[in-house]
């Protein structure tokens, strides 16, 4: 069952390059940005991602933390997020359990998707790609954000 927009988003903890999360550790603290994406150290979401650490500080002004998921091993995502000098988490979903929370379980394993969670645990943005190739750009995500 998909999620829609001003529904309660679905709790979930995984393990990732920082440590265990929980989404709802941030609830009535920040925003969070949700960025599904296909696999670690493939063009297009080493690209997405180097977007995210470059537009950091752009997302800590909004009072958001953003938390990559995929699925893939822990020490996969840490390697990744050192490689990228991530200063937020990549999650593993490896059995892809968050993914189907989510309805976002691909071909390539999830697929890639962005969901804005508000400090209420609100979900107020959702779009999934419909391939894997494209990705929204930091501006839009940033301008949901702003109005919220």
């Amino acid at each position: 069952m998909a999620i829609d927009v001003g529904q309660q988003a679905p709790d979930f903890t995984l393990d990732g390059s920082q440590g265990t999360v929980t989404l709802s550790q941030y609830r009535g603290k920040n925003n969070v940005l949700l960025a599904f994406y296909p696999g670690d150290f493939t063009p297009v979401c080493t690209k997405e991602l180097t977007c995210f650490v470059e537009d950091w500080s752009k997302f800590q002004g909004k009072d958001t933390v953003i938390l990559g998921i995929s699925s893939g091993s822990v020490d996969s995502k840490s390697k990744f997020a050192q490689s990228l000098g991530a200063q937020f988490p990549l999650l593993s979903d490896g059995e892809k359990r968050v993914a189907g929370l989510y309805d976002v379980s691909g071909f390539l394993g999830v697929a890639r998707a962005y969901f804005i969670v508000d400090k209420q645990g609100v979900l107020r943005y959702k779009h999934v790609e419909a391939l894997p190739f494209f990705k929204r750009e930091d501006e839009e995500l940033l301008g949901v954000l702003a109005g919220l």
